[in-house]
This record gives structure tokens, C-alpha cells and sequence, in this order.
């Protein structure tokens, strides 16, 4: 999907294995900035570099103009193709350094948040060739300018990225989706980041990485003020419930997964960390 004249958006399909008999349907979005060279913006999973490669092509370009990688967050979806794209285009990659540890080393990023399926997602570490700072900003071509935000909540180093000539915000997952996975590194850091997207006032579209563009001041807002109301409503259920005790592992968080309403599969340790941050 054609964004701006050399911004596009590129969705890439996934699945995540929860256990031998139950898949689930996924979907990231990857941006490609086609300016004199190539910028990608997240790599999507294991495997998802031959469809960008096939976008790209399809664009009349070549796999060899990729120069840079920018990383949203260390995410297995974000980063799964990232150490491909590499190996086969030579291009540089950069990231946040507080994503550093589970960018490039993948085994310590599984000890420590065990996604279901890790590695049919992500089966590669990769170096970051340079750290992403708050405010830094990027030339993607003549007149693209990529402004680096630093906006943790959802993991400790994630960054949303404005691109301010074409008025674009991409802001990763820093903004949940209604009764999507709870899935943050920091509850409270997660609001904030959510206010400064909600104040700001440089952009027209708004990119996430799970839904199509969002377009129009009342999308915008509706969007916002759902994303505002899920955590709201996450975090009066967290704090009713984690409370004294478990009698067993993730009883908590079965209880108030059970109480949003929310799919079972949302009862593991990843959301059990995530509700347990509300009680900092």
C-alpha cells in the first residue's frame, strides 16, 4: 500500500504455533521507504524477507539498494527476518539499545519471554550496527525525514518513528488494540507513550503494526480512545485480582483474563509479567 510517493506499507502474514494442535492467524506491518536507497522499518517473521524482496522487485528495484534497517522493538515479529535481509543485502541494522540483549542474542530473549513458537518465528540473532537515540533524525532521501521517538512501555527500547514531511507517525505497538494480547514490558511507561502519541500534533496518518493506516482526526482519536479505555479497563481488573496470594501458577491471570473476556490462549507467562508491572 502506497502511503505517501516513496513511503509504503507492507502487510506480512504469519502464524504462531501455540501447541501441536492450535495456530493462530497473525499479521505485521513493515514499512519500505524507497528513496535513492531502500530504508525498511521492522522485517516481519523468519521467512517474511521473499515477500518484501518480491515487493521490492515488483517496485522496480533491486535487493541491493537496501541500506537500513530500523528496528521498532526486538520482537520476534519485528525482527525475524532481520539477520536474512542482512546476510543477503549487506545492509546495516539499527536499533534501540535497550533492545540490544534480545536482538542479538535470540536465546536470551526466549529464556526471558517464552513466545509460543519462538523459533519457527525468529531463528537468527543479528549485530546492531548503530543505536537509535530520542530526537535523532534520519535522511531516508532527499526529502524523507525519519524522527526517532523513544517510547518504551511495550519493551524497554521501542521507538516509534515520524516521518515529518509526509506527516506520518508510525508508532509499532506502543498503542494496544482492544482486547488483543496484553503484551508490555512496563505498564505505566505504556501510558505515557500512549499520551505523547494521543498530544502530538505532527501527523496525519497513523501507522501501528497490527492494523491498515488510520486516517482522519476522529479514526484517530476513536483508535486512541480505545487503546486508552483497554488499558484503563486491564488495569482496574489487574489490580482487583492480584491480590495476597496464588494457590497456583498463573491463577491471577487466568481470573482476569476470565473477567475481560479475553481468549484462554492469553493465560501465559508473558501477560502474567505484564499484569504483574500494574503492582509497581
Amino acid at each position: 500500500m502506497k502511503l505517501a510517493e516513496k513511503i509504503h506499507l507492507l502487510r506480512l502474514d504469519f502464524q504462531i504455533n501455540l501447541n501441536p494442535h492450535k495456530k493462530i492467524d497473525r499479521f505485521v506491518n513493515c514499512i519500505i521507504v524507497f528513496g535513492e536507497k531502500i530504508t525498511l522499518i521492522d522485517t516481519g517473521t523468519k521467512g517474511c524477507f521473499r515477500h518484501i524482496f518480491n515487493y521490492i522487485r515488483e517496485n522496480g528495484r533491486d535487493i541491493s539498494d537496501i541500506e537500513t534497517v530500523i528496528l521498532s522493538h526486538s520482537h520476534p515479529d519485528h525482527i525475524g527476518s532481520a539477520a536474512e535481509i542482512k546476510n543477503i543485502a549487506g545492509c546495516r541494522i539499527l536499533a534501540h539499545e535497550g533492545e540490544k540483549s534480545w536482538i542479538e542474542n535470540i536465546d536470551i530473549q526466549n529464556r526471558e519471554r517464552p513466545v509460543p513458537g519462538f523459533f519457527e518465528l525468529v531463528d537468527q540473532s543479528v549485530k546492531i550496527d548503530a543505536f537509535l537515540e530520542h530526537n535523532r533524525e534520519i535522511k531516508a532521501d532527499k526529502n524523507i525525514t525519519m524522527k526517532i521517538i523513544h517510547s518504551p512501555g511495550h519493551s524497554r527500547g521501542s521507538v516509534n518513528i515520524l516521518f515529518p514531511e509526509d506527516r506520518i507517525l508510525f508508532t509499532a505497538d506502543s498503542i494496544p488494540v482492544k482486547n488483543d494480547i496484553p503484551n508490555y514490558d512496563n505498564f505505566n511507561d505504556m501510558v505515557n507513550s500512549l499520551n505523547s502519541i494521543r498530544t502530538s500534533r505532527d501527523y496525519e496518518i497513523l501507522l501501528t503494526s497490527w492494523t491498515p493506516a488510520i486516517t482522519g482526526p476522529k479514526d484517530i482519536e476513536r483508535f486512541l480512545d480505545e487503546g486508552e479505555s483497554y488499558l484503563k479497563a486491564l488495569d482496574e481488573t489487574v489490580k482487583s485480582i492480584y491480590v495476597g496470594e496464588e494457590s497456583e501458577p498463573l491463577e491471577f491471570c487466568r481470573k482476569a483474563i476470565l473477567k475481560m473476556g479475553l481468549p484462554d490462549f492469553h493465560v501465559n507467562p508473558i501477560v502474567d509479567r505484564a499484569f504483574r508491572g500494574h503492582r509497581i
